[in-house]
């Protein structure tokens, strides 16, 4: 059973469980060992990943748990470490209204009262530095995103797509390329407005992310124009996934005062061939785009 309460240290919250059958501690350090270099070692990085590894490894010294699973939804962050047996102490962490991720520790044994305490002790030392972990994600995402659609951004893209070919070529796995334009994008604007403009960017961003697979990665590439990554897919796969794209914009209409008007775009696809960099598989998408454009618009073409 599960009791849930509140523990208070100046701004930091813990929503914690409690168990009060005391169990033989299994420890493999002192707890006053573990605790005086806990922040020294939780200071050495900013990753978000490693910060949660190094507590776990810390903490498992003095408290022996078997398993530890942390999420933090706005990072998209999950992380298991360990096989989750039956019971549980779990927290929320708050820093200041911030919420900084959910925490639970499992074990085979019930968590002690005096357990507890240590517990909470050690999570007032890991919340500042998940903190400053938190932020620096943030920063390094906002850096890569799209102000206006939420998109990654093109410098993203070029990092994303040399990685992804690096893969591709290792696990001889197939890698596809879509490129995609709003037809007419600036009669839009001289028409209906920029304001009118930037929100048909953002209901295209939406369909696109809605549309697309979880694996699937997209990007603003600039102005009216945005490029997918498809993983382990050939080119037969890619070519439908563009036209599912361009028929789903298709389907969307916007209002700009008393008129109703849709849009329409173009795409261009090309597959991953041994030997191609990012400009290259760039280059071939975005030539079909060209071809698309000059047969008359509306429609996908692949080089």
């Amino acid at each position: 059973m599960v009791q849930s309460s509140q523990f208070e240290n100046t701004a930091v919250r813990l929503v914690k469980n409690q168990t009060t059958q005391p169990v033989d501690l299994t420890a493999t350090e002192s707890f006053e060992a573990v605790s005086s270099r806990l922040p020294a070692i939780l200071q050495t990085t900013l990753k978000i990943t490693e910060l949660i590894a190094l507590f776990d490894d810390q903490s498992k010294k003095v408290l022996g748990h078997d398993s530890l699973h942390f999420t933090h939804a706005p990072s998209d962050t999950e992380i298991q470490l360990g096989i989750r047996p039956h019971h549980a102490t779990h927290y929320r962490l708050e820093i200041d209204q911030l919420h900084l991720g959910d925490i639970t520790l499992t074990r085979r044994e019930r968590f002690p009262e005096a357990e507890i305490v240590l517990i909470e002790d050690l999570l007032c030392k890991l919340v500042y530095p998940l903190r400053n972990a938190i932020w620096f994600h943030q920063a390094c995402q906002n850096a890569l995103t799209d102000n206006l659609t939420g998109l990654y951004n093109r410098d993203a893209f070029d990092k994303s797509l040399k990685r992804e070919i690096d893969l591709a070529e290792r696990r001889e796995s197939p890698l596809a390329l879509v490129v995609l334009d709003i037809d007419h994008f600036k009669n839009i604007n001289d028409t209906h407005g920029h304001s009118t403009g930037d929100y048909v960017l953002q209901q295209l961003a939406d369909e696109i992310r809605e549309t697309l697979r979880r694996s699937d990665i997209c990007f603003r590439y600039g102005g009216e124009e945005f490029i997918v990554i498809l993983s382990d897919t050939d080119l037969q796969a890619a070519c439908f996934v563009a036209e599912r794209l361009r028929q789903a914009v298709r389907m969307l209409q916007f209002e700009s005062g008393q008129s109703t008007f849709g849009v329409t775009v173009s795409g261009g696809v090309s597959i991953y061939r041994r030997g191609d960099d990012i400009f290259s598989l760039f280059d071939r998408a975005d030539h079909g785009l060209f071809e698309a454009k000059s047969a008359g618009r509306n429609q996908v073409k692949t080089y």
